[in-house]
């Protein structure tokens, strides 16, 4: 009898450890290909920016990169600024790489206005808002994390990279 437990005990060791090392094994695989699919997507952005500037009638101005956030200016805006607890207003179309259409402003009767917090935007959206300027006309490219991440949103599946074209229309800034 305590032969048989004993067994049924290594038995069961036996498969907890390796439904461990199953475990440990398919997380490492899956964040070794979340890792890769992130460098793509950097590649993918740096791409499109490449042939964003050898375009005929496309004038880019600067581009700015920060861990995977891209802002790519077309028409430099003037004034301050924006930074955190600013009031932004602004139109904006967001699409993925597929140039599909995930959301158009610009048919709305009155532009958005949001203060510059993470409260109300992506992370990766705050970032590439931050430091535009009135009258500005950028396209902020998000890798998959830093637009939607694991949890994706509406049409568009986790870690899928996003660009958002923004047309900067007004910032107030924040009174401290």
């Amino acid at each position: 009898m305590k032969l048989h437990n004993l067994t049924v005990s290594r038995s069961h060791g036996l498969t907890v450890l390796l439904s461990y090392c199953l475990t440990f094994l398919l997380s490492s695989c899956t964040a070794e290909s979340l890792k890769e699919k992130l460098v793509n997507q950097e590649k993918q952005i740096e791409t499109y920016i490449e042939n964003l500037k050898n375009s005929d009638g496309v004038n880019v101005d600067t581009v700015y990169s920060n861990y995977g956030v891209y802002r790519v200016v077309f028409t430099t805006g003037a004034g301050e600024e924006a930074t955190a607890g600013d009031s932004l207003t602004f139109i904006y179309q967001a699409f993925n790489f597929n140039t599909r259409v995930v959301y158009d402003s610009s048919g709305t009767t009155t532009p958005i206005t949001r203060a510059l917090n993470s409260a109300d935007f992506i992370t990766g959206l705050q970032h590439g808002l931050t430091g535009m300027q009135a009258n500005e006309h950028s396209q902020i490219l998000l890798t998959g994390e830093q637009a939607y991440g694991n949890t994706g949103m509406g049409i568009l599946p986790a870690y899928t990279p996003v660009v958002f074209e923004v047309i900067m229309l007004k910032i107030k800034k924040n009174e401290k």
